[in-house]
């Protein structure tokens, strides 16, 4: 018998452990919200500016051309990629001048091995399911202690307490066999200072850890399969408000019977290209740089041909 193949990141799972429904809304039906949180799109332009920033200190380059690089960055992306106002660009704009001026000296000595570096790794395998997980490391560094170590970005407007039970941070770990991880945060506040807002927050996992967060990735993969095989994706309820915040599709789980139920997804949602993973492994200036090309090739062909 063919095995069955899964391939899924840590979005995608995170999504359907919260709630088979969602799931099935966002990565099944390709149904999404009209407009994008400004939370995501402040995170497009942190981790394009850190990407260009961290590239070319890999490569070499002096600190003042890495920041105007990255700053440049920002301002190309806000208007390829987000629908942020200029003021909130401004604010990306020098949180970040004041984040790599914080680092400066420290991330100058970092040894670089891979910026948003993408990995694709077999979990595991039996005779019935192979499990692969995907993801893209923010940077990854070496040193006389470390050896590639992950580093993972994360913007935030309100302090919170790091912990290691994230699946994406132990997905990271799995698939470069490090026990440490650092999360690089970011913070947006404007009463706090350099040091307060921008910490690296140290990780590490023993291997028993390691070894009981991947059982229960199979056992929860096994779960996912009897919902594709049975076509149902039960609700779970205790996610429609957690943590102050709606679910997106609220409105259509609330509605009365599967006739409203489908009216609601329809109205309210737009259908989108379906999930590929392999975008999801691809740096964010590429992206950036197929936008740009798709954005001047709809121009060019606007432009209606010269009469002859």
């Amino acid at each position: 018998m063919e095995k069955v193949n899964i391939v899924m990141d840590m979005s995608q799972f995170d999504m359907f452990r919260l709630c088979e429904q969602r799931f099935h809304n966002r990565y099944n039906l390709n149904k999404t919200a009209p407009t994008k949180a400004t939370q995501l799109d402040r995170g497009i332009l942190v981790h394009i500016a850190a990407e260009t920033y961290y590239e070319m200190l890999k490569d070499g380059a002096n600190y003042q051309d890495s920041v105007t690089a990255a700053l440049s960055k920002i301002r190309q992306a806000s208007v390829i990629s987000t629908d942020l106002e200029p003021e909130m660009v401004n604010r990306v704009i020098d949180v970040m001048e004041e984040y790599f001026d914080h680092w400066r000296v420290i991330d100058q000595n970092l040894h670089i091995v891979a910026v948003e570096q993408p990995f694709l790794y077999l979990l595991h395998e039996d005779e019935e399911i192979k499990i692969h997980l995907a993801g893209k490391i923010d940077i990854i560094t070496s040193d006389n202690q470390y050896e590639n170590k992950p580093m993972d970005h994360k913007s935030y407007d309100r302090s919170y307490e790091v912990t290691r039970m994230s699946n994406q941070f132990k997905n990271y770990c799995y698939a470069t066999k490090s026990n440490f991880l650092d999360i690089n945060l970011i913070g947006f506040q404007k009463t706090l200072k350099p040091h307060e807002k921008f910490r690296r927050v140290p990780l590490s996992y023993d291997p028993y850890i390691l070894e009981a967060w991947k059982q229960n990735v199979i056992k929860v993969m096994y779960h996912y399969l009897t919902c594709v095989a049975e076509n149902s994706w039960p609700l779970n309820e205790t996610s429609c408000d957690k943590f102050h915040r709606r679910c997106e599709y609220f409105g259509p789980c609330d509605a009365s019977g599967a006739e409203a139920k489908f009216y609601k997804l329809n109205a309210d949602f737009i259908t989108v290209d379906p999930w590929d993973v392999s975008k999801v492994l691809r740096k964010a200036s590429e992206v950036l740089n197929d936008e740009i090309k798709k954005k001047e090739n709809q121009s060019d062909s606007s432009v209606p041909d010269n009469p002859s």
